[in-house]
């Protein structure tokens, strides 16, 4: 295969690469974003299920020259059109857009989406025409034009928190200082003014440090509703191709505020942890009047201290896994930083680690009178949601913050005792649980091929003596028992005491479980050819009948047994498969299904509740038990609320139902009993299943509500407390007519609940 030469941009290119909203196949952005890097590019990288908003922002604040997006879940038409116009109506139309989907987007929507403005979408076509880096040659050829030759505005624009005066401004420090050297020299002069701290962080490389600080922004914005936050972030050049993976933004999910910048820089050299253009984007962003700023450095070891000079006040993040305790000496920031933060905290020997830096940060320091307690190390774990260590670092780090600066930021946080601990959804002696089921079921079919053979052996042993004996041995509880018949020669009859050895010795290496099973098989025959089948539910004897009648009056048996002879196939048999009932259950966990009840899945899920609750009544018209099986849209599915937006507006109730209130979940379910026992509903969830149990259990509450309410002659009396609470507005309601077997129940208290038209003492006693 002919190898396609690299493309080499005459200018610094940037780009935002992501996986649309809704979208889970980051594996392709990710093979494209690797190849447009070796192609030279800096990459600002997202990940996967981005809004429009969320690139469109992206692309502002990093002033980029395209974005590219891949998009294989539909509703690629709305989302790459709105994209194209929120870039318009914020005047950022020269930034590009390109996209794939791979056979998703059809060739007339290309079409159609390029003539509306998009830049360029790739198909499998071009794919095989081009190949991988011949497309990325074609968006980067595409997009190479400069970027920060040309300013917005003045430096007014900047003063006034202006995201794309500030952004082209960063840019022109960057790529064109000579150009911009009076708007930077105001920028210079507003900063030496300005009072705005700087707080610098840094540390090794996978320590956390971009989780770290997208903790202390969600905090930082919780505390101060009314401040702004600025945030720089540098991540290393590739010295060999020029490109840049500026990843910093996948891990922050608190920036998306409106009251936070943040700008990604390349070092555009290989050896320092530093862009040499820090100095100036910091510049800028005081210049901006913004409340805070954070300047995070790339992880290149054990020498950081470069970050002291562009900061305020210093923070150092580490790991555990620093190795022994006299590495800790070699870390020249433990000699200046003002704050130790040691992340990931629940890994092994973190409490030792915490330890170890305290006394080499008392060391260093020579804070030999300071209790330990008191010393500016903290243990966190900024990928756990409301961390005990992450909020005493972050209260620390205000505190630090306004001693040194005198800035007011006087933090009104507040701290529990608890120490950082992990918890855990599974125990660390489970992490391995996937594994050790695997493991379980690996060692379990070994031990049946083991037994098998054994029992296969004694079955050929068995029929080798029933063929001397003229007839068959009788199978005892601790094996064969022999009757030798008249006339039997006494050279058979050796033989026949021989063969009783060997199937003694062979017993031997038969569980004695399997043998039950063998000699009472015949017996388990007999009870399915009875006509009637006993077995017990919770302490109830229940009967069902074995067989039902053809219409040509023959007796079809429910459950069909296997003709199996040998022993050794009938044991794997049964120990792999078995009868209904029965261990393994792999036919389920009752002997039978319950009478009158098809085994029927009722699935359904598309457009709104009321579309999908007309199915499910179609489905299931005249049968008397109900299996309700519920398909959600992405949107649902994402726990996303079906917004105006259009990015989300074109995958609602597209492949699935949507479900984003309590009062979806009645019009869903409206004409089915949820709490009869005929009635059974499966639903596809995973994220949002909590959320969606919630509706479903307030759902089948408030139908028996309902059912009171209308036993207990409450109705008008419940009518008229819903009018009060809406006084004239229009109430909830189910759109369009009710369908066929649809009695209405679930749809009288749509828009409340329960506890809020009944007696408190009534509602707990239908809750119960």
């Amino acid at each position: 295969m002919k190898k396609i030469p690299v493309y080499k941009p005459k200018h610094k290119v940037r780009m935002v690469t992501a996986a649309s909203l809704f979208d889970g196949h980051d594996a392709s952005i990710n093979i494209m974003r690797r190849i447009i890097q070796a192609t030279g590019v800096e990459v600002i990288h997202l990940g996967h299920d981005r809004s429009v908003e969320e690139v469109v922002n992206t692309a502002i604040q990093e002033d980029v020259n395209a974005i590219c997006i891949t998009s294989y879940q539909g509703g690629h038409n709305e989302y790459f059109k709105y994209m194209y116009d929120l870039l318009k109506e914020r005047g950022m139309a020269h930034i590009k857009i390109f996209g794939g989907g791979g056979g998703v987007i059809l060739p007339e929507e290309i079409k159609e989406l390029m003539d509306y403005g998009i830049t360029r979408l790739y198909s499998p076509d071009d794919g095989r025409e081009m190949g991988l880096q011949g497309m990325i040659n074609d968006l980067v050829k595409l997009s190479d034009f400069p970027i920060g030759d040309v300013l917005f505005d003045t430096i007014d624009n900047v003063s006034i928190k202006n995201t794309k005066s500030i952004a082209r401004l960063i840019s022109a420090a960057e790529n064109y200082p000579d150009s911009a050297t009076k708007q930077l020299d105001k920028a210079h002069a507003l900063a030496v003014k300005s009072k705005t701290p700087v707080l610098g962080i840094t540390g090794t490389g996978g320590s956390g440090k971009s989780s770290l600080v997208d903790e202390l922004v969600r905090r930082f914005l919780r505390d101060f509703p009314e401040k702004t936050l600025g945030i720089v972030s540098v991540d290393p050049s590739k010295r060999k191709t020029g490109g840049a993976l500026l990843g910093d933004r996948i891990r922050m999910n608190a920036i998306n505020d409106p009251r936070v910048y943040m700008r990604s820089l390349a070092t555009r050299q290989s050896n320092l942890a530093l862009s040499k253009h820090v100095n100036k984007a910091v510049e800028i962003l005081k210049a901006a009047h913004l409340d805070l700023i954070i300047l995070e450095t790339s992880g290149i070891g054990q020498s950081d201290t470069e970050i002291l000079e562009h900061s305020d006040v210093s923070l150092y993040v580490m790991t555990p896994e620093f190795g022994a305790a006299t590495q800790l000496e070699k870390i020249d920031m433990l000699d200046f930083a003002d704050l130790v933060a040691i992340n990931k905290f629940d890994k092994r020997g973190a409490l030792d680690a915490v330890r170890d830096v305290k006394k080499q940060y008392m060391r260093n320091h020579g804070l030999w009178d300071t209790p330990q307690d008191d010393l500016p190390v903290f243990g966190t774990i900024a990928s756990q949601f409301n961390d005990p260590g992450m909020n005493r670092l972050y209260k620390a780090v205000m505190d630090t913050i306004v001693d040194k600066t005198k800035a007011e930021l006087n933090s009104s946080f507040e701290l529990s005792d608890e120490m950082s601990e992990k918890v855990y959804v599974i125990p660390p002696a489970r992490t391995r649980y996937l594994s050790e089921i695997s493991e379980n079921n690996r060692a379990y079919d070994a031990k049946i091929n083991s037994q098998v053979s054994v029992a296969q052996k004694l079955y050929g042993i068995f029929k080798t003596m029933e063929s001397l004996l003229g007839m068959a041995p009788v199978l005892g509880t601790n094996g064969l028992e022999i009757k030798l018949r008249e006339g039997i020669s006494e050279e058979d009859k050796n033989f026949v005491a021989l063969l009783e050895r060997e199937f003694d010795k062979v017993y031997l290496d038969l569980d004695p479980h399997n043998w039950k099973i063998i000699t009472e098989w015949e017996a388990q025959i007999a009870r399915y050819k009875n006509p009637i089948y006993k077995f017990k539910v919770r302490d109830k004897e229940l009967s069902i009948e074995t067989h039902t009648k053809s219409l040509s009056h023959l007796d079809i048996p429910k459950i069909a047994l296997p003709k199996y002879k040998a022993w050794g196939d009938l044991l794997e048999w049964i120990l792999q498969e078995n009868v209904p009932g029965a261990f393994p259950f792999t036919a389920g966990l009752y002997p039978f299904k319950r009478v009158g009840e098809d085994p029927t899945r009722m699935f359904a899920g598309e457009g709104g509740p009321e579309r999908t609750n007309r199915r499910f009544h179609y489905v299931s018209m005249g049968l008397p038990a109900k299996r309700l099986s519920t398909a959600f849209d992405s949107v649902t599915l994402y726990g996303n609320d079906p917004d105006f937006r259009p990015d989300i507006y074109g995958k609602i109730g597209n492949a699935g139902v949507s479900i984003c209130c309590l009062d979806d979940a009645k019009k869903l379910y409206s004409g089915f009993n949820l709490a009869d026992p005929m009635t059974s509903v499966s639903m596809t969830i995973n994220g949002p299943a909590p959320m969606l149990l919630a509706f479903f259990m307030n759902a089948a509450i408030d139908q028996q509500c309902e059912l009171y309410i209308k036993e207990q002659n409450l109705k008008e009396e419940v009518e008229a407390k819903i009018d009060k609470k809406y006084s004239g507005k229009q109430r909830p309601r189910y759109y369009g007519e009710l369908p066929d077997g649809n009695d209405g129940l679930g749809l009288m208290l749509l828009g409340m609940t329960g506890d809020e038209v009944l007696p408190e003492k009534t509602y707990q006693e239908i809750k119960k």
